[in-house]
Order: C-alpha cells, then structure tokens, then sequence
C-alpha cells in the first residue's frame, strides 16, 4: 500500500479537527480554468484533502503557460490541460476524485456543471465565463469564489446565496466585453501575481467549505501587488434581489451559433467576400503582421459605426477568443460580422 494523505497539519487547528477533515473528504468543488489561477486552486484543495475535484479546460498547454502554471511541465506542451491537471491532482493526493471536462465552459452546460457540485471557483481568463459562472451559480445556489487579474493587481470576490452576498450582477449589470481589458496573454503577467490570488481562492474555498469566519460577504477585495497595496470596498447586493435569487437573472442565455468560422488562410476568406478585420494590439501586429485592415479591439467596440452596415466581416486575433467576444458584441449592433476560429495560430498560411 502506497503513501496515504497526512492532514495532521490542519487537523490540529481547533476549527478543523477531525469533523471538518471529515467535510472536506465529502465536499464536491468545480473549477472552471486550469491556468495561472486554477494551478494553485488545484493544488491546495488537493492537498487539503476535498474530496472530489471537477476541471473544466478546453486549451492544450502552451510554453508560454509555464511561467504562472507551475503544475505543468516543458514536456507537457501540446497536451490537454484536463489531464494534466488531473494527473498534477492525483500525484500530489491519490485519494482525491478528479472529473476531467476538456470542454469549453458554455451556455449549453454550465447550469448541469455547477449543479453537480457544492461550490465553484472561477479560475477563468475572459469577462464572458466570468459571467457565465456567476449566473449558473445564481440560478443552481452554489458559492462561488471570483478574482481577476490584471498585470500586478486584482480583485477578489464571493458570491453565496445569502443576503449579505452579492453577485457580479449586482456591481455591473452588463458583462465587460473582453478585450476592452487585456487578459494575461495579451496584458503580460508576473507569474507569482494569479498564483498569489489563486492562492487565496483556495483558502476562501475551504472557509466556504469549513464554514469558517471572513468569506467576503458584501465585499470587494483589491490587492496591488506593485505597492503591496489592499483595498476592502463594499459590494452590497441589490436592493431588489431577495436573497437567494436575483433580480437580474432569470435563466442562461442561449449563445448564438454560427459566428465561429474555420478556415485555412486569410485567402480563402476573401474568396468568401469577408473584409478580414484583425483586432489585434498594435504591438501584435507589428510582431506578426497579418494580410487584414487593422482595428485594434478596444476602438472597435467603442466605435462599431467605423464598419459599414453592408459589409461582411471577419474579425480574427491571435487564439480567436477576442475576436468570437468582439463579433458577439457587434452582432447586437446589427452588423454581418464574424470570427475566425481558433484565431490566426490556425491557419496554414
């Protein structure tokens, strides 16, 4: 019989003990990202002893991962990030179930995921599964556990059915569109900065789970790591929701199909009669220039009327995330616009 799990750690901490190690082992936990943010949450639930692990990812490893993703290896690449992470789980607590979803987090399952869990940390990267987490939680009355990452700062939120918590809906109605803000691919990021607030996630986590004081409730946590400022802001729930629903959430939208477009090269959209938009910075362009007219995200949502309403477009970006986000956006300005998928890493040239 191989090495078993030692909690002797945390069991003697008198909120613990043996009834909370007991909660932990029965305890189900989705996690949504298994990146900067979901390495370290995957880490320190594994290592506490939850018992049953749920990872949502659809990407493969990329080298340029590894630098914030430290539960992943240089001979890893090109692997998909499920299994990887399941492995990571398994070697660091073998007791530990591990559900692997190597599916995008999406309008058609996120419901039916939260739902089989107690609580859900979203360890995303982009404003739309962010969003999406938080109302499938909403709807399903799970916690769940946000933070986001900029640069050297971020924020930290919980969400609970309960009356002192408040959702993301309840600090801003409409889901910032991606791209406005850079994710860390696009943004740059010190790996340390999403370990330290994944870091965090985890712990608020087992609070959730152990029923432990100093969840956040009503709160918005900021933290400046250039600085190694802290800010506490206030973040009440809305004066019309009844706890536990809201009054801005009535069901998961249903994403509109069809806009995601593969293709083999910029020539053969413009056989197609798409005008080809590349939205990428201009530092990316400069970088890799692309056969397209530059419109950097950031204008284009700002000014859709720079796209005339008779045209046909394809926007595209490096991975075809920001570009999906961006011909959402733009589709409900009443425009023919559409994505490149899997973004100009995919053509064969």
């Amino acid at each position: 019989m191989g090495a078993q799990p030692d909690y002797s750690r945390q069991l003697s901490l008198k909120e613990i003990g043996a009834e909370g190690q007991a909660q932990l082992a029965r305890s189900r936990v989705l996690i949504v990202g298994a990146g900067g943010l979901g390495s370290p949450v995957l880490q320190y639930l594994a290592g506490a002893g939850v018992g049953h692990l749920g990872v949502v990812d659809a990407d493969t490893l990329d080298a340029s991962n590894l630098h914030r993703q430290p539960i992943y290896a240089l001979a890893d690449v090109g692997k998909p990030k499920v299994e990887l992470a399941r492995a990571a789980v398994i070697a660091i607590n073998p007791s530990v179930v591990v559900t692997a979803y190597a599916t995008r987090f999406a309008a058609d399952n996120a419901l039916e995921l939260v739902r089989a869990y107690d609580a859900v940390v979203d360890c995303s990267d982009n404003f739309r599964t962010k969003f999406l987490i938080n109302d499938a939680a909403v709807l399903a009355q799970r916690p769940a556990v946000f933070a986001s990452v900029y640069q050297y700062e971020g924020q930290l939120q919980v969400f609970k059915p309960a009356p002192e918590h408040a959702c993301l809906r309840c600090l801003w109605p409409d889901a910032t569109a991606d791209g406005v803000v850079g994710n860390c691919a696009e943004a740059g990021v010190l790996g340390p900065v999403p370990g330290t607030f994944g870091s965090l996630q985890a712990l608020l986590m087992l609070k959730i789970l152990l029923g432990l004081p100093g969840q956040l409730g009503g709160e918005l946590l900021l933290l400046d790591f250039m600085n190694f400022s802290s800010v506490k802001v206030k973040a009440p729930r809305r004066g019309e929701c009844t706890a536990p629903t809201c009054a801005l959430i009535r069901d998961i939208p249903r994403e509109e199909s069809g806009i995601d477009i593969p293709l083999p090269s910029l020539a053969a959209a413009a056989e197609r009669r798409f005008e080809v938009i590349d939205i990428r910075t201009s530092e990316e362009v400069s970088a890799q220039p692309a056969q397209a007219r530059h419109i950097a995200m950031p204008t284009l949502l700002a000014n859709p009327d720079i796209l005339s309403r008779t045209g046909r477009y394809l926007l595209v970006c490096a991975s075809g995330k920001r570009s999906l986000a961006a011909a959402r956006a733009l589709r409900k300005r009443g425009l023919e616009v559409y994505s490149l998928a899997g973004g100009l890493q995919s053509l064969n040239g």
